[in-house]
């Protein structure tokens, strides 16, 4: 609460925007959420607004203010479409689309949730001031809400089952480093020497939509990339981020495919696949999940700078930047033990868990 109410003082004391009288000790468990948009037509009173800009009252109703936040993710987005009673967001994100600052002033900033919160009261709020909730900004936040969404799960166990060390000649990356699936050293190495070995963790991603609709690349299909390594075409940039860390948790080694092909790889019984690497037929089908083995092109982590005979963790997430719309971010990721001695018999995955996204 503390940190609730440190936030509301910054916003009266540092910008005096919102002409709302709010009593913060008292009203801000009583906070109520709407939608609203100076450009949605008018709708009847049996049909609810789905998208518009983020607004809360302290007063019952009487004055409504805006949202500011450094960051509006689909995290907060699902929060507010569960308290409405709207299902899911499809988008969330800071616009002018449905109404500037100008006009509809914030009356709460820094708003950050993990997306399983109740009600937008339950979310916690940026340790300071938010820097970019400034005169200038004439973003508000925005949600989109739908009734049915997609849901990824992170196959936990499939990581753990085919993680194993490789050592690769460089000459076998052509299409990798395109990519750049290797580590940054690695083309410094080639001007003067092409067949040098790279150590590299490989890995299966089990990607499977757990949810009530599909999964649809956020790029609109004229812009995805044609790969002529791998003879088809890229719908999302960053699916899924591979990285190692030490015990302290710095990042000590990362990997990650610039740019994915999204299909229907297997699926339950009874669920027929829709989905395979057309130019125009990429998503993953309610019920179906995509399955990225280690034996494909840049699913590794570079670890040959990495120290050898210590421990890490790798963490590997599904949709870690929150481009596609989600039920939930809890089973979107994981964390691994990594016993790392740089020899392919002995280095090991071990005890992977189910962890949510980094917030």
């Amino acid at each position: 609460m503390e940190s609730h109410i440190a936030s509301l003082l910054l916003l009266l004391l540092g910008l005096g925007l919102c002409t709302c009288e709010l009593n913060i000790y008292n009203n801000f468990r009583n906070m109520q959420v709407r939608l609203a948009s100076s450009t949605a037509p008018a709708l009847n009173a049996n049909q609810p607004l789905r998208e518009g800009r983020v607004e809360i009252s302290f007063d019952n109703g009487v004055s409504w203010g805006t949202i500011c936040s450094t960051h509006w993710t689909l995290r907060e987005g699902n929060v507010v479409c569960r308290q409405l009673g709207l299902g899911y967001a499809s988008m969330a994100i800071s616009s002018t689309k449905h109404g500037s600052s100008h006009t509809n002033p914030w009356g709460l900033v820094g708003t950050r949730c993990r997306g399983t919160e109740r009600k937008l009261l339950e979310c916690s709020r940026e340790p300071t001031y938010p820097a970019v909730c400034d005169a200038q900004n004439r973003n508000v936040s925005t949600v989109a809400c739908v009734s049915k969404s997609a849901d990824l799960e992170l196959g936990v166990s499939d990581i753990e089952i085919s993680a194993y060390l490789a050592l690769v000649p460089m000459t076998q990356l052509t299409c990798a480093m395109e990519e750049n699936c290797v580590s940054k050293d690695a083309y410094v190495i080639r001007r003067t020497n092409p067949s040098a070995i790279r150590k590299l963790l490989r890995f299966s991603v089990k990607a499977s939509n757990v949810g009530n609709a599909d999964v649809s690349p956020y790029a609109n299909y004229k812009d995805w990339e044609w790969h002529q390594c791998h003879m088809h075409y890229h719908s999302m940039n960053v699916f899924a981020t591979f990285d190692v860390y030490d015990n302290r948790y710095k990042k000590v080694a990362q990997g990650h495919k610039a740019s994915f092909c999204l299909m229907d790889s297997e699926c339950n019984l009874g669920v027929a696949p829709k989905y395979t690497c057309g130019n125009t037929t990429q998503g993953i089908t309610a019920g179906c999940s995509d399955v990225y083995s280690h034996v494909l092109d840049c699913q590794w982590v570079d670890v040959t700078t990495v120290p050898v005979n210590k421990k890490y963790i790798l963490r590997v997430e599904l949709n870690p930047e929150y481009v596609l719309g989600e039920m939930s971010f809890e089973n979107n990721g994981a964390e691994c033990e990594l016993d790392y001695t740089g020899e392919i018999l002995t280095t090991r995955v071990t005890r992977c868990k189910r962890k949510p996204l980094l917030i």
